[in-house]
């Protein structure tokens, strides 16, 4: 491989890789909790859903 392709290819994959990095921390993270809409007992008062 020539040495202009093979800096090409690296240049390239450092793009990509910094770009997936940056989405990455952007991404807004999801809840490992269900809310409390599923009814079970949830330890933090605001999660609980409303007494029937």
């Amino acid at each position: 491989m020539s040495p202009a392709v093979q800096s090409l290819a690296a240049l390239v994959l450092v793009g990509l890789t910094a770009s997936w990095l940056v989405l990455r921390a952007c991404a807004k993270k999801k809840s490992p909790r269900c809310g409390g809409d599923c009814g079970c007992s949830t330890p933090d008062p605001k999660l609980r859903p409303p007494a029937r």
